[in-house]
């Protein structure tokens, strides 16, 4: 071991601010404000004293307030003295924003910094976040992030750390940042001569190591170092046989490790770094969907934008989606994301996204508006077109408005781009008495196709085979029990495979842990489930069958639609549910058939597979159980459109709906009844699910795929009859290999180019062929496995050149 006198313990002078926790962010911004200004302070008093802080969004704030103290920050920036940190908009929660919002969270900062200050971030700062997921390491890297600096999970009762918690942290794709979990806390919560000490005999630090990190400085509600914390540091640096602190920075800490040449000895991590505050998956399901939704809006949007720019309709409007990508870059601080906020807070979060949401519907409305008015829509009847903002072909239901029916007779009759009858079902509408039309649209790659409503009569599959007992297609049966108003048994018809023993469980869990869910790995106390069920056939036709259940659990109500159709070999779940249990969690199971499974989950911009244990953890859009059934290898795919909490066991699949503790509480503070606290998720919920079964192994893209065309639905427009010189159906880009999944298509940050972000999924190195409409001839690319590829298209000369993710 070394001894303390051989020690360089680098001391980093910070203030954590979360700007929204148990205040609000007008609040947050103050703190911001004054935290800065004390900073500013102490460098005026001690000429070696550094300061270190991250979140772009707070010296936004600085700038547009107190410009003069932005001066003073940019010429200690200059002098070496303030370290820009994290190269983020804001520190966020890990785990729930999807892979591209950690995109914007980088390019906006860094974009930012190098406008102010000449430099860019070197060292990513996520002190407080609730855990780190698996893909980060390219991410981080491609922004230009080296390093990596965090405390959750911390050794040994969250995660362990067996060679010492300074590590190289390795993606799937082989990137590397070097890593170092903050030991002891980011915060002031002892004396700093105490703490220098504590960092000295640390017992999680690598074998041999002699450059300690270490923070002080009062934070939560910002502070800073204070002079005395100053005086300890300096006066421990004087003191003999005592560990020698530094006024340091995170750069000067990384570089002292590579000036000892310990970095071919550290430690690798090929792994996420999991698991703290278990709950934060869950809580508060309103602003967890509404991230959900927000996201895909602004992809959307981009996508939609950036092919009305493409076509020479309108300018690409940067600043706009900018400005809703930062406000919800804000809304994804890890405090407010995690639901662990205070109520009143949420209101500013409702409204900052739903500014950011309709600024997005905006925008993508005038780009269908300004392509719509171009297509030719002079054939017989009621012209559709369905707008698909995804670069891959998809097959989706989709419902119109009954202004179809304006000037035709019933029945109608729906025809494709090939003049191909397509079945078209009415279906319960949105006002009492009224109907909207249900059928299956087929669109291309980021593109669109028009149909066309005429009257006469509609010809179309077999239908579903619907009743209270059962709903049967080509593919599925699936009957329910009359009690409960679950499923009782799903069957692959085409395999004979049985799938489920039970689907649709809604199974009410005790949950007296606080907001965060400290100490909790799995919630796995049983109060009952949903019953009492009453059961009806909601729709049958050609397009569709649909049973709806009415079920209860104490002041509970649940409205469950199970729907199979007749030419999708999926099935969509839809839950209304009307929660007023306090201090439970409710979660919706499915018990499979699938022996010897293997759980992955997806995560932002990859996967992971898990052990399935029956713990808590963190996914996105998808997660699955693959293994056999009666010696056949298959597997259950799930799909949500806002659900963040999963586990698995003993061939159960769970998704956490919802969760009802007390809003910001924190152990070890009792929760009272009876003092009037509000309680989160009461009231209705809206939670949609899809069930794709699949014979042989996961298909990773295809299941992504599939997943964000159910997050990201097509559009179907309704255009009066025109002339037009664009056809009925018609491409903008697509990619040629399946494995290979575009994400993005936007304008770049400067210049007028267009950016293309694209994913290797399935872990398979490959070539692939990049087709853009008005190019004279397709992109090749390579892919490595697991590759998160950027590439900058000059639309004049149709050159392609591949860029970091901060598009140089």
């Amino acid at each position: 071991m070394t001894k303390a006198h051989d020690m360089t313990i680098h001391m980093i002078g910070h203030g954590h601010i979360d700007p929204t926790w148990l205040w609000r962010w007008t609040e947050g911004f103050e703190e911001v404000r004054a935290t800065f200004r004390s900073a500013l302070d102490r460098m005026n008093e001690t000429p070696d004293f550094h300061f270190t802080a991250s979140s772009a969004c707070f010296y936004t704030w600085v700038e547009a307030c107190d410009p003069a103290m932005f001066e003073e920050i940019r010429a200690r920036v200059a002098e070496g003295r303030w370290e820009i940190a994290g190269g983020w908009w804001i520190e966020p929660d890990c785990n729930v924003p999807c892979g591209e919002s950690f995109v914007r969270q980088g390019l906006y900062a860094q974009r930012f910094f190098q406008r102010a200050f000449g430099k860019t971030a070197r060292v990513g700062f996520n002190p407080d976040s609730f855990g780190h997921a698996g893909a980060l390491p390219q991410i981080l890297k491609k922004l230009g992030l080296d390093y990596y600096v965090y405390m959750r999970p911390q050794p040994v009762h969250e995660m362990e750390y067996p060679e010492g918690t300074t590590f190289w942290w390795e993606g799937p794709d082989g990137s590397r940042v070097l890593a170092s979990n903050i030991p002891v806390s980011y915060n002031a919560d002892a004396e700093t001569s105490e703490r220098i000490q504590q960092l000295a005999t640390y017992a999680h630090l690598n074998p041999g190591q002699r450059h300690v990190l270490g923070f002080y400085g009062v934070g939560n509600h910002g502070g800073g170092p204070t002079k005395r914390a100053i005086r300890q540091i300096q006066a421990t640096a004087e003191a003999p046989d005592m560990p020698r602190p530094r006024l340091s920075t995170l750069e000067a800490y990384f570089a002292a490790l590579e000036a000892e040449g310990q970095l071919d000895d550290m430690p690798v991590i090929r792994n996420e770094l999991q698991h703290h505050a278990r709950g934060c998956y869950s809580a508060h399901a309103g602003v967890k969907r509404l991230n959900r939704r927000v996201e895909h809006a602004l992809m959307d949007a981009e996508r939609l934008a950036a092919v009305a720019h493409l076509q020479g309709h309108r300018p690409y409007p940067r600043e706009a989606l900018a400005e809703g990508w930062r406000n919800l870059l804000y809304n994804q601080f890890h405090d407010i994301l995690a639901g662990t906020s205070i109520a009143p807070s949420y209101e500013d979060t409702r409204d900052q996204l739903g500014a950011a949401r309709h600024g997005a519907d905006r925008i993508r409305n005038l780009a269908i508006q300004s392509l719509a008015r171009e297509i030719d829509t002079r054939a017989e009847g009621n012209t559709l077109v369905v707008f698909n903002p995804l670069p891959w072909a998809i097959r989706e239901p989709v419902t119109v408005s009954p202004i179809v029916e304006r000037t035709l007779d019933k029945p109608l009759r729906l025809v494709d781009d090939k003049e191909q009858d397509v079945a078209l079902q009415a279906v319960r509408g949105d006002q009492v008495g009224a109907a909207r039309y249900a059928f299956t649209a087929e669109a291309p790659p980021l593109g669109y196709r028009v149909y066309h409503v005429r009257g006469g009569k509609s010809t179309g599959g077999e239908g579903v085979s619907a009743s209270t007992e059962a709903l049967e297609n080509r593919w599925w049966r699936i009957t329910f029990d009359p009690e409960s108003g679950r499923m009782d048994a799903l069957l692959d018809k085409e395999t004979g495979v049985p799938v489920l023993k039970a689907g649709n469980v809604l199974a009410c869990l005790e949950d007296p842990s606080d907001t965060w869910s400290h100490g909790v790995r799995q919630y796995d106390r049983e109060a009952g489930c949903f019953g009492a069920a009453r059961l009806k056939v909601a729709e049958s036709g050609p397009v569709l069958g649909r049973v709806r259940a009415v079920s209860r659990f104490g002041d509970s109500t649940a409205i469950t639609e199970t729907t199979l159709y007749d030419d999708l070999p999926y099935i969509d779940c839809h839950f209304l549910v009307n929660w007023q249990e306090q201090y439970r969690a409710l979660k919706l199971a499915f018990k499979t058939c699938i022996t010897d499974g293997v759980a992955t989950f997806e995560t932002p911009y990859g996967q992971q597979a898990r052990p399935a244990s029956g713990e808590e953890e963190p996914g996105q859009q998808w997660f699955d159980l693959s293994g056999t059934v009666a010696g056949k290898r298959y597997g259950l795919s799930i799909l949500n459109d806002g659900q963040y909490g999963f586990d698995v066991q003993d061939k159960v699949m769970r998704l956490t709906l919802l969760r009802s503790p007390a809003y910001a509480h924190h152990d070890p503070a009792p929760f009272e009844e009876g003092r009037g606290y509000t309680i989160m998720d009461q009231g209705w919920h809206e939670v949609r699910v899809r069930l794709l079964p699949h014979a042989g192994p996961l298909n990773i893209a295809r299941t992504t795929k599939a997943a964000w065309a159910f997050n990201a639905p097509p559009a179907v427009h309704h255009e009066s009859a025109h002339d037009g010189t664009r056809p009925a159906s018609m491409t903008f880009l697509s990619m040629d290999v399946e494995n290979v999944m575009v994400a993005v298509v936007k304008g770049s940050e400067d210049g007028g180019d267009l950016v293309i972000r694209m994913r290797e999924c399935a872990g398979t190195a490959c070539r692939a062929c990049l087709s853009i409409a008005g190019a004279p001839a397709a992109f090749p690319l390579h892919f490595s496995p697991f590759e998160i590829k950027t590439v900058r298209v000059a639309t004049g000369a149709w050159t392609c050149r591949e860029v970091n993710l901060l598009e140089n």
